[in-house]
């Protein structure tokens, strides 16, 4: 019999939203379907990042760059931190694992608001970690209750995504520093920020601002969301040197492939794209937000590029009859939410085509 660890026996296989090949395949559909599972963007990727991408592929015979200088040095001046402050990795959930395996010992209690990604909660276990949750106020962080059980808990590690995946609620710049200030210096907390862009200027967290005042902090970012590289995993993540020379230590060499970085660079200088891209969702968010408020629905106020609603019902039996019909949304029934429906911002006729399918299964 072959032997593995002990601490992925209570673990639950991460499921993703599923793919268009595999519901073709399965439910043996024809024509187009639409995807509206994973908060991908509906544009695609930036022109620029795309340009990028096909200028490179030549060189792909050749090792990327390891320290990923260029890259690194784009997001300090975006930001506003030093360079040496900038990690990149394979999608931030490989910095998530990391900071995980870096920073705790085996039975070390770690804190997450409930819900929020799961990956921190796959990663604690894997870990050997005891992975405590505090329950959401009202569908939004909250951060009392959080600092408290970080006492209680005497945990080693507190994470909170915001904006939240899977609600797309928010805490603004004031909770997130009454946290900070509160919180004991030797817990690292994870910001988690992978929806910052789709948020407006005046509700976006100074995350420069926070790295300067506590170094306990990190603040992760990703370019597979509103920058549409989910297909080459690339995210980002910001501490002070402390962390970072720990994190530097664990990071697989050439963890970030070629093309990744290449489209990163060019992707982040798109201003164009990005204010497309935002337009796009903020119209879609308030399409799908007063069309599900008008069908009798409660839908959480989002701050991201999708929106969580309660069905009232069973969700898997809608998602099911969606899916048949060629639309694929996101049951949320393994985050402890089995009537909600998570639906990412698609096209304008996506989000109608969505709605009236919607009207038809109910």
């Amino acid at each position: 019999m072959i032997h593995f660890k002990d601490e992925l026996k209570s673990i639950k296989n991460y499921i993703p939203g599923k793919p268009i090949e595999e519901v073709k395949r399965e439910l043996g559909l024809k024509g187009r379907i639409i995807k509206l599972a994973s908060n991908e963007n509906p544009l695609g990727i930036s022109p620029k990042a795309k340009k990028a991408i096909l200028s490179s592929i030549g060189s792909l015979n050749l090792y990327p760059d390891d320290t990923n200088y260029y890259l690194k040095k784009k997001i300090s001046e975006k930001i506003g931190v030093e360079e040496k402050h900038v990690i990149v990795g394979n999608g931030s959930v490989e910095l998530i694992n990391n900071i995980v395996f870096s920073f705790t010992r085996k039975h070390d209690n770690l804190l997450r608001c409930d819900p929020s990604f799961i990956m921190f909660s796959i990663s604690g276990l894997m870990n050997g970690c005891n992975v405590i949750s505090v329950p959401t106020n009202n569908f939004t962080f909250d951060v009392d209750e959080m600092i408290r059980k970080s006492e209680e808990a005497d945990a080693r590690i507190v994470y909170f995504d915001n904006p939240n995946n899977p609600m797309g609620s928010m805490v603004n710049q004031e909770k997130v520093e009454y946290l900070m200030k509160r919180i004991n210096k030797e817990r690292i907390v994870i910001l988690d920020e992978a929806y910052n862009e789709y948020m407006s200027k005046n509700d976006r967290i100074d995350s420069g601002k926070l790295l300067r005042k506590h170094k306990n902090i990190v603040i992760l970012r990703t370019f597979s969301k509103i920058y549409g590289l989910a297909g080459l995993r690339i995210g980002y993540g910001i501490a002070n040197d402390e962390i970072m020379e720990v994190l530097n230590k664990v990071r697989l060499p050439f963890n970030v492939n070629l093309l990744a970085q290449k489209a990163a660079l060019a992707a982040i200088d798109d201003s164009k794209h990005l204010s497309e891209s935002k337009k796009l969702n903020d119209q879609g968010i308030n399409y799908l937000t007063a069309s599900l408020n008008k069908m009798g629905f409660f839908v959480v106020p989002s701050f991201t590029n999708f929106v969580s609603f309660d069905t009232l019902t069973d969700a898997s039996v809608i998602f099911k009859k969606l899916e048949s019909r060629g639309i694929i949304v996101r049951p949320i029934a393994n985050y402890g939410l089995k009537s909600f429906l998570r639906v990412t911002t698609g096209t304008e006729s996506d989000n109608k085509k969505f709605i009236k399918t919607l009207k038809e299964v109910m």
